[in-house]
């Protein structure tokens, strides 16, 4: 490993414009400075704390960050702006195998690099939970933009309701600005209620971690009333039910059960997940709003399968999928949604996905699915995060990271986080080769083929409607978007 000992360099955010965190704010850098650590910065005018906050911290601000052992980032890297032989933190989104990023994965090892990922970052006791996350800040402002989206839906659908003032999560400074407005939307619902539509209002939860935590926090500044699952069934509202919402929380022992004899538990669905299906549309069906908050990857079972969704009865207006797995626990996510674009509409009469227009809103369901929510309220995030990551920077600052992974003496939680080092998978991920096996996934690609493969990957409906253009079909307005893009690619090049 290369890099000077006791230096440490914080990257610019490049994924997205709208990426303005960071993992180590100006305050804890001065922190770190005063512990004898060199801190570079390489310079953002898009961050939420200016380079002037970090000059004044200390901070070197520097375009080349080739001196530091450590740097430390919040999301995906470019593979070229990569430096071989340093140890990197982020949030490199490769844990479940994920195809689009086994090109970043593979840079890491032929690099040398030692990758961190901060998800790993776990209690050594169970449950394990992760002890450096934004996840209550990605909740409160998935939940936030979800209700902005979901007061212009049912605007499309002629009902007004006051979540049509609910400005999206980025618009405010902090968390204590929103809150603010959603206590006055909740006065409005006390005081005029809900047309009768839509009543009762309901909002189903699932999961008990952070991110469930974040949208409860929204949700409960609103008149509120929690009832359980079992109430679902047989729930009739009466005449103050449109002056407030209803919360039903669903923790995992209602999501799943054993094939067998409907049982369920933990420690065998998480070890044993293939005894277990999902019974959740019979509670799907009775609500209005899915909040999706719950841990998933390939080895559980589908928790909403597009077949599920076709025999709702249409009472589910929307899905706020915090959890964001393409085609995974809800298998009708089909893409990232964006700032610009945070929602899309869901058919489930031909299985496709729709621009939110008037022209698709009959029959469909508002899909919100952004995988970097906490980005909306980057201070408050940033602010927390850090002060989650700081002892594990210090320890790391001075570090030999020479040592082979055995001799690594870290902090157990820092060291078992550690997904590559000297060019390999270390034991604790290995199981990622086992998935790649069942993916055609290149380990080589030319830029062009990895722009025409972002299109299509934003765009899951493309191949089916390029087949029924075979039947005299026209193309979305969506898969149009998508062949021009492609076509000027191809130009480009």
């Amino acid at each position: 490993m290369e890099g000077q000992q006791g230096v440490i360099g914080i990257r610019r955010e490049t994924k997205t414009y709208w990426e303005r965190r960071v993992a180590i704010t100006p305050q804890d850098v001065k922190r770190l400075i005063n512990e004898g650590i060199r801190v570079l910065v390489q310079p953002s005018t898009n961050r939420c704390f200016s380079d002037i906050e970090f000059a004044e911290a200390g901070a070197e601000l520097t375009e080349d960050l080739t001196p530091a052992k450590l740097i430390i980032g919040v999301k995906e890297i470019p593979t070229d702006e990569l430096i071989p032989n340093r140890t990197y933190m982020l949030f490199s989104h490769t844990l479940k195998g994920q195809p689009y990023n086994m090109p970043l994965l593979d840079a890491f090892l032929e690099k040398q690099i030692r990758l961190i990922d901060y998800e790993c970052i776990k209690s050594l006791e169970p449950p394990h939970n992760r002890l450096v996350a934004f996840g209550t800040f990605a909740g409160s402002a998935g939940m936030v933009d979800f209700l902005q989206g979901l007061g212009k839906y049912l605007l499309m659908k002629h009902i007004s309701t006051p979540f049509l003032l609910q400005g999206f999560a980025y618009m405010y400074r902090s968390l204590a600005d929103i809150y603010e407005s959603i206590e006055h939307i909740g006065e409005i619902i006390s005081h005029d209620g809900f047309h009768p539509s839509v009543v009762p209002m309901i909002f189903g939860v699932t999961g008990n971690g952070r991110c469930a935590s974040g949208a409860l926090n929204i949700l409960t500044k609103l008149p509120h009333e929690f009832i359980e699952p079992e109430q679902l069934e047989n729930f009739t509202p009466n005449e103050q039910s449109r002056f407030k919402i209803y919360i039903v929380r669903f923790p995992i022992r209602y999501i799943y059960r054993r094939f067998s004899d409907d049982g369920f538990d933990r420690a065998e669905y998480q070890e044993n997940p293939e005894m277990y299906k999902s019974v959740f549309k019979k509670y799907a069906a009775k609500l209005s709003c899915l909040v999706h908050a719950i841990y998933w990857d390939s080895k559980y079972p589908k928790m909403l399968t597009v077949d599920d969704i076709k025999t709702l009865n249409g009472r589910l207006l929307g899905i706020c999928d915090i959890s964001c797995d393409i085609k995974g626990g809800i298998q009708i996510c089909r893409k990232f949604t964006s700032p610009e674009e945070p929602f899309y509409l869901y058919s489930s009469e031909d299985d496709r996905i729709h621009y939110l227009s008037s022209l698709h809103i009959n029959n469909s369901i508002l899909y919100h699915s952004m995988d970097f929510l906490s980005s909306e309220l980057p201070r408050d995030a940033s602010e927390h995060f850090s002060k989650l990551l700081f002892d594990y920077i210090e320890e790391l600052a001075w570090d030999d990271a020479n040592k082979s992974f055995e001799e690594i003496n870290l902090n157990p939680e820092i060291k078992n986080a550690i997904m590559t080092c000297h060019g390999q998978l270390t034991p604790g991920f290995r199981y990622i080769t086992d998935i790649r096996r069942n993916v055609v996934t290149p380990v080589r690609r030319n830029d062009t083929i990895d722009k025409i493969a972002d299109v299509v990957r934003e765009n899951p409906h493309l191949a089916s409607d390029l087949e029924n253009t075979m039947n005299k079909q026209a193309l979305t307005k969506e898969s149009e978007r998508a062949v021009i893009t492609i076509r000027e690619i191809i130009k480009r090049k």
